[in-house]
């Protein structure tokens, strides 16, 4: 396969990076936290910290215990209720839908936003221009195509969004400016915290050759990673130099095409509009559990978390699901079930008196459907999610009556 297919340049994508979300989160909502080294707690892990905790060699994921030695002073802040740092993540996708209809999401922390349409406007408007932020590469050349001047722009609306999601949400981010997703997200990584990196296509293969391990490449997932080190494809050199029908003996020929071509820094997919999600849920892990009264207790704790969320969707769900995790003690393995049903849109577009105690009643008549409550049982997770979502008309007498449910369920 040669590599002189024609690589487009006419785009100008953003990577936005929250610096350390969560941990940014807490310390929004308590200032006194700012001063400390945070660590933000999800069971007996610390799932990510502050800039302060990481000077002591604070990992992501690592063990509490070894935290503690580490850094004795370490805060922690419990993260296992996702609400705030959700609704927060909505609100940087919603600042950054000012400047495009192109957002993509990438979990809580992370969207790609394409604005292509107001960088071609801006450059009709003439005018002398500098980067703004770092520079990847050493390379002096620029395309003749004038992806230079649209990249040199785009780099101000980096720093505009990024002043905004700072003014506005007092969060700090980093960016990665580039004609691709690829680029775009490997930049942005190169210069952290709160900075931005802006990566020209004629240093696009410099940026490839500086990844420590193909892993490093998005798209190239641990299973993927494994087979290529099997086949003796160890480096991103490796693969760029690897005879292409082996590479799709290895992986197969779409495959192949994909990361042979991410190799080179190509990435022609484009940013995907996130909507709203498919569905919404909430997952609880527990210590063992084999009474109905306190799988009924956890189970109410979820559902009106997971009401208040839905309310805040503004949409009306058609389904939901129960989700268990039981532990066999004979042949130690857990395992998961779940069961669905419908449920009515009517409990949630009206007034109705002992709304919550109806859906429980659905929730715990699928948890019958999975335990048989006379025999002995260990559950170790539960979870309730909806799905299957309709939007509200507006301007409907349900819209009307579902400002009233609003104030209540919240």
């Amino acid at each position: 396969m040669s590599t002189s297919e024609l690589d487009d340049h006419s785009r100008c994508i953003i990577h936005i990076d929250i610096d350390c979300f969560y941990a940014q989160v807490e310390m929004n909502k308590e200032p006194k936290l700012r001063s400390v080294p945070l660590g933000i707690q999800q069971k007996n892990i610390v799932v990510t910290s502050n800039y302060k905790a990481r000077e002591f060699g604070i990992k992501k994921c690592m063990l509490i215990a070894e935290a503690r030695k580490l850094c004795p002073d370490l805060v922690l802040a419990n993260g296992e209720d996702l609400h705030d740092y959700r609704q927060t993540s909505y609100q940087v996708t919603n600042l950054l839908q000012r400047y495009s209809a192109l957002v993509e999401r990438l979990g809580l922390d992370e969207n790609f936003i394409d604005v292509t349409t107001l960088v071609n406007e801006k450059v009709k408007q003439g005018g002398d221009l500098s980067v703004v932020g770092n520079v990847f590469g050493e390379s002096s050349e620029r395309c003749d195509c004038g992806c230079t001047r649209r990249l040199t722009l785009c780099t101000l609306v980096a720093q505009e969004i990024r002043d905004l999601i700072k003014s506005e949400l007092n969060l700090t981010t980093c960016a990665g400016v580039a004609h691709n997703k690829l680029l775009a997200k490997l930049a942005g990584s190169r210069h952290k915290p709160n900075q931005q990196t802006v990566v020209f296509p004629n240093s696009a293969l410099e940026l490839m050759l500086s990844l420590s391990s193909l892993m490093s490449i998005p798209g190239i997932g641990r299973a993927m990673f494994e087979q290529l080190h099997k086949s003796d494809i160890k480096t991103v050199e490796d693969l760029q130099n690897t005879d292409f029908k082996k590479l799709e003996t290895v992986t197969g020929s779409d495959k192949a095409h994909f990361i042979y071509n991410l190799s080179y820094g190509i990435d022609k997919t484009p940013v995907k509009p996130s909507g709203k999600p498919q569905s919404i849920g909430l997952e609880d892990a527990c210590k063992s559990i084999s009474v109905e009264t306190e799988v009924k207790k956890k189970l109410e704790q979820l559902l009106h978390r997971l009401l208040v969320l839905v309310t805040e969707d503004g949409r009306v769900p058609k389904t939901i699901k129960l989700t268990v995790r039981k532990f066999d003690k004979d042949s130690k393995i857990s395992h998961r079930e779940t069961r669905q049903c419908n449920v009515n849109p009517s409990l949630f577009t009206s007034n109705q008196p002992n709304k919550d105690a109806k859906i429980m009643a659905t929730v715990m008549h699928l948890f019958s459907r999975i335990i048989d409550p006379k025999k002995p049982y260990h559950i170790t997770l539960l979870g309730l999610s909806f799905t299957k979502f309709q939007e509200l008309p507006r301007n409907s007498i349900a819209s009307f009556l579902r400002k009233d449910l609003e104030v209540q369920s919240i």
